[in-house]
Formats: C-alpha cells, sequence, structure tokens
C-alpha cells in the first residue's frame, strides 16, 4: 500500500479541529502516541483554543479550521466539534490532503450524510475512524473473548440501555456490534416517543425509544433509551450497559465491571482497571474514555503506517449509524425495516417537521 510506504518511519503530524472536552482527549492521545507531534488546534471559540494549546504546547491555534488545515497540511485531523459540522470538516480535511481523520461520534444527521462522508474519504484514499473507543475498553474486550470462547454457550439475545439513542446508543449499538463479532444485521423494528423537545448537543432527540434488530441467525437485540421519568432506570451505572444472554449462561456488561455467570461453573469477572470515582476524575472526564480513545490514535497511526486495516474503521461507525437511522424510519414508516437502509435522511427530524411527533417544553442536556 503506497499510502503505508510513504508514511514509513516519518514523523506524522496532526491537529485538532474542536477544543472542547473530547478534543482535549484526543490532543492527549496524540502526545502519547510515539512519532506524532500535536502541531495545531483549531475553535470558534479562540479562548478556549488558545488555553488548550497552552496546557498540551501546541504552537498553532486558528479560530477557523479552514486556516489551521491550509496553513499545516497536517497528515491526520482529529475532528471534535459538534456533528453537525463533521461532514463538512472531514471533506476539507480529504482536501487538505490530510492521510487519515479521526472523528468524533455521533457521525453525522442524517445517514445519507454519513455514508458521503465515508465514501469521500474512501474515493480519496484517506483512512477514516470513528472514535468507538469502547472497543478498547479492558472490561468489553476480556467479554468478547469470553463470549466468542462459548463462555455463555451460543449468545440468544442483547438488552442494551442508555439515556438516548443518537449520542450514547451510538456506543450501545457498536458494543452489541463488537460482541456479535461485527456480523451484519438483517433488520430494525423500532418505535419512537417524542414528546419532549429534547437536544443532545444540539441535535433533536427522541425522549425514549425501543430498538430491536435481528440477524440472520436467529440472535435479536433491543435497545431502550430514555431518561426518567420516561423511562425507568435500568442499570445502575449512568444508566449504560449490556445484558447478553446465552444457552449456558449471561454476560452483564457495564463500565465498572463484566460478570458472566456460567450455569453450573463459578463467575467470571473482570474489574475495570479505571478509576470509577467521579470525584477524582480529570476535568470530570472518565478515564477510560481518554485511555480508550489514546489507544484508539495510537492503532489509526499504526494503522496509517502499516497499512493494515485500522481496528476503529469507518465502516463500523457506519453500521452503527445505520441502526439508528433505520430505528427513526421505522417509527416514522411503522414496519420492520430491512437492511441495509435505503433511507437516506434523518427520519425523527423530517418525520417531526412532517408533523409525526408534536414536542413540548424543551430540554437541552449533554445525555
Amino acid at each position: 500500500m503506497d499510502n503505508a510506504l510513504e508514511t514509513a518511519g516519518e514523523k506524522l503530524s496532526a491537529v485538532v479541529v474542536g477544543a472542547g472536552s473530547q478534543g482535549r482527549v484526543h490532543g492527549l492521545g496524540y502526545l502519547a502516541a510515539p512519532g506524532v507531534e500535536l502541531t495545531g488546534l483549531a475553535d470558534l471559540d479562540l479562548a478556549s483554543a488558545e488555553s488548550l494549546a497552552g496546557e498540551l504546547n501546541v504552537p498553532a491555534v486558528h479560530q477557523d479550521y479552514r486556516e489551521l488545515l491550509a496553513a499545516s497540511r497536517p497528515d491526520i485531523v482529529s475532528v471534535c466539534t459538534p456533528p453537525a459540522f463533521h461532514p463538512e470538516v472531514v471533506k476539507a480535511a480529504v482536501a487538505a490532503g490530510a492521510r487519515a481523520i479521526h472523528c468524533e461520534k455521533p457521525i453525522a444527521l442524517s445517514y445519507g450524510e454519513a455514508l458521503e462522508m465515508a465514501a469521500t474519504a474512501a474515493d480519496a484514499g484517506v483512512q477514516l475512524t470513528f472514535n468507538l473507543q469502547r472497543r478498547f475498553d479492558p472490561v468489553q474486550r476480556q467479554a468478547r473473548e469470553w463470549i466468542a470462547q462459548g463462555e455463555i454457550g451460543d449468545v440468544v439475545t442483547i438488552e442494551g440501555y442508555c439515556p438516548n439513542l443518537f449520542d450514547w446508543g451510538t456506543h450501545i449499538l457498536d458494543l452489541i456490534l463488537f460482541h456479535r463479532l461485527d456480523a451484519a444485521p438483517a433488520w430494525v423494528l423500532g418505535q419512537i416517543d417524542a414528546s419532549v423537545d429534547r437536544y443532545v448537543y444540539g441535535v433533536f432527540t427522541e425522549t425514549a425509544s425501543l430498538t430491536q434488530f435481528g440477524w440472520a441467525d436467529g440472535v435479536r437485540a433491543v435497545v431502550s433509551t430514555g431518561r426518567e421519568p420516561h423511562t425507568s432506570v435500568l442499570n445502575l451505572e449512568n444508566d449504560l450497559g449490556l445484558i447478553v444472554q446465552g444457552t449456558r449462561g449471561r454476560a452483564d456488561l457495564r463500565g465498572a465491571r463484566g460478570l458472566l455467570r456460567r450455569f453450573g461453573k463459578e463467575d467470571l469477572v473482570r474489574v475495570s482497571p479505571f478509576d470509577t470515582d467521579t470525584r477524582r476524575w480529570d476535568r470530570g472526564v472518565d478515564p477510560a474514555i481518554t485511555a480508550g480513545t489514546a489507544e484508539a490514535i495510537r492503532d489509526l497511526v499504526d494503522s496509517l503506517r502499516t497499512g493494515r486495516r485500522p481496528a476503529l474503521h469507518a465502516e463500523h461507525g457506519l453500521r452503527g449509524a445505520e441502526l439508528v437511522f433505520a430505528t427513526y424510519e421505522s417509527s416514522r414508516s411503522r414496519r420492520r425495516v430491512p437492511l441495509p437502509l435505503d433511507r437516506l435522511d434523518n427520519a425523527l427530524i423530517s418525520g417531526r417537521a412532517e408533523g409525526f411527533w408534536s414536542p413540548t417544553g424543551e430540554q437541552r442536556s449533554t445525555y
């Protein structure tokens, strides 16, 4: 692969677009990556960019990301803006000659935009990854290994819980796919409640939802989302978790611990090595997220140098996004949606405009 040969042994330059919490996490990841130099930051809030640049000792700061790309011509670009801006920044990074782009999730506001981002990068030979960093979490990795070894028998069903589908659900859906060894689902059946005018990171999001999807082998998964009082607290830690049911046991997986209960055998337990006391977290960020993102960055850098497929290849992000947007489409069209998804809009936003939902009140948050 020519791209790999060109980068072998070179010092790679990286920039981060977006100087918020995740921009800082990405910046720390590049500082820890061998053979990478973090050369620039950009943010519309110039003061935030300058503050982060001072902390991380980054030489170039811009308010306009286009100026940053033109001035730096970086090898790697991290996109840490709100999701509405992901498509334009990815396209600009490709046009600026970036070799790799690492984009935060959620990917985009519509399935069509997500597909277009991936196609733009692929057509230019640019390595595109999405920061589904929980695939590097030690608890999830150990659980995947145990499940693949048959410790709970054959997987029958998977249950997932989180506050919303568009943002937090991106991780839950991706982890379900991860534990199914990334087999492609065959269909989605979903129902959406949009009784509240709810925004997560500025994006209109469901009040609560129920997603069911299945594979050709008969295995099914169900994901429930929502916040009190619209849904009950279904998981004790951040309302975020997975339960994998097997023929000979089950796995209860959450951020701090993975517990496999095996019929007729002792339990298997994997405890997170990271501090779970939020009072000690750096800037309020879960250290598992910081560590996972650093692992993701090291992996994408190694992939860029060697030409191998990165662990967080864009295909994984697209498959999870497909499940999100297929859930919205299923609720709008009142049917089970076959995959691959052939509707490219965001049916939740389109359906609201068409009068399918009439939310009242307003709620704005990050979850």
